[in-house]
């Protein structure tokens, strides 16, 4: 390692005293230091042992009546187990030790940020800049990523010799996918330019939004959300720019976002925690929407009521949060409050980041897989019902009734969601079951296809177009 933590500042016992004698499993407690803080998110026994490798590799070198010591436990292998605390333990290790604390606020927290993404969201459907969009064009634009570049070196760390992790600012860079789209859904793709300059003025509202340079149409606004590992949450609490708690810039033109990013790495860590903590709490609660919906609506109602001042403004806004939608089966009142519609989308818009994020690369992939072949099995079945429509178009004729119809697509088909991912369990069955018995039936299809076809071109044919074959008959 390029920096060695040093010694641990846990307690341990004077040198002077005795050697400890090995505890039995039923002595393994936490310590009391521990005990009245925190509840770590592991079991006793895991948190015993891990203690004690910490006093065993603090234990002196050998003892006074020549017994021989625990073996000595590296404090590097220690730091290693802290790459693998989930995010939303992360602050309550930090109360270990200090050396623990030291790690966490330097290496491992730097380890965070190179996993982090930020994900711009431009928006709902049917909003006020997206309404003209169709499904496809929307699902393509409504979520732009963004991965971490580099860290903005400091001159005077440079100067220090400090670690790299000592700078304030990280700048993340927006994924050419997104401008791809952008460009394609705008007209843009044969033109010279940039995307901002290009633009015709009716989308100068949804950059504007991406930008933060328009105030927010309704509190609590969802426009950015930060995704580390399986955790996704609001970037800021609200994400206003009068409001930031941190520094937070997005060039559009360049595609950079310049962030201070401990600052919104320990606020997005407290928020997780909470809600980790929250969840434990209401675990056999009743709920309104859902259990897991719930505690993140708590949790985001609490936070945006905490950015609120005494000014008249923030005090309507107060007034409103009373009437939303009381959580964990409270009985509603009849008022609906202007925040419903806001809430809704933001909530939406996370529950299926967090899904997302829960997923791993093989289901995701999965999941594409299937949707993709679900398309191909959509538009064979189009095709071969718009074939046989001109088929009975030849047939319709006095006397002659076709009453047979070919399975048409799945009958809700417009009401399936364009993002896999957002599927219920139920609905991916269905699909899977569909797709599975087209894949069996794919080869008389294409029969049944070619047969139809043949026919309609046969009877395409004039009256008379056999009349000039130069035949005796």
């Amino acid at each position: 390692m390029s920096q060695s933590p040093g010694r641990f500042s846990a307690p341990v016992k004077p040198s002077c005293a005795p050697p400890s004698k090995v505890r039995s499993r039923s002595d393994d407690t936490l310590p009391s230091y521990l005990r009245r803080h925190i509840q770590l998110g592991f079991t006793q026994d895991d948190v015993a042992a891990l203690i004690s490798s910490i006093d065993s590799s603090q234990a002196p070198p050998s003892s006074s009546n020549g017994n021989p010591t625990l073996a000595h436990l590296p404090a590097e292998l220690l730091l290693q187990i802290l790459e693998h605390v989930p995010v939303d333990h992360i602050l309550d290790w930090r109360l270990v030790c200090r050396g623990f604390r030291d790690a966490l606020d330097g290496r491992v927290l730097y380890h965070c940020l190179q996993r982090t993404q930020l994900v711009g969201y431009t928006g709902p459907r049917h909003g006020p800049f997206m309404g003209d969009l169709d499904e496809e064009e929307h699902e393509a634009v409504h979520l732009l990523e963004a991965g971490f570049l580099r860290i903005e070196e400091d001159t005077k760390c440079v100067e220090d010799k400090r670690p790299i992790w000592s700078n304030k600012h990280a700048v993340f860079k927006i994924k050419e996918k997104w401008y791809r789209a952008f460009r394609a859904m705008c007209g843009l793709e044969t033109k010279p330019g940039d995307t901002i300059n290009d633009v015709e003025p009716r989308w100068y509202g949804m950059l504007g939004r991406l930008a933060l340079l328009r105030e927010e149409e309704q509190f609590g606004q969802l426009r950015w959300c930060i995704r580390l590992d399986h955790a996704v949450l609001d970037l800021d609490f609200p994400l206003d720019k009068d409001r930031l708690h941190f520094d937070f810039n997005v060039d559009l033109r360049t595609g950079l976002v310049r962030v201070a990013w401990k600052d919104m790495l320990v606020r997005f860590l407290k928020t997780e925690r909470a809600l980790r903590v929250l969840m434990e709490q209401k675990r056999d609660s009743p709920f309104t929407f859902s259990y897991h919906e719930d505690c993140l609506r708590a949790i985001r109602r609490a936070r945006l009521l905490a950015s609120l001042t005494s000014a008249q403004e923030d005090n309507s806004i107060r007034w409103a949060f009373r009437f939303l939608t009381p959580l964990f089966n409270t009985p509603a009142d009849r008022t609906t409050s202007r925040l419903s519609q806001v809430e809704e989308d933001a909530i939406r818009t996370l529950l299926l980041l967090r899904r997302t994020a829960l997923l791993s690369p093989s289901q995701l992939t999965y999941l594409q897989t299937l949707h993709a072949t679900y398309q191909s099995l959509e538009s064979s079945l189009r095709s071969l019902d718009a074939t046989y429509t001109e088929f009975k178009s030849y047939m319709s004729m006095p006397g002659f009734q076709t009453t047979m119809l070919l399975p048409s697509t799945i009958s809700n088909a417009k009401n399936v969601p364009g993002n896999p991912v957002a599927w219920s369990d139920e609905l991916r069955l269905r699909i899977e079951c569909q797709v599975a018995r087209w894949k069996q039936q794919s080869e008389v299809m294409e029969k049944v296809r070619a047969l139809l076809e043949a026919s309609c071109e046969a009877m395409a044919a004039p009256e008379d177009g056999f009349d000039e074959l130069g035949s005796d008959f």
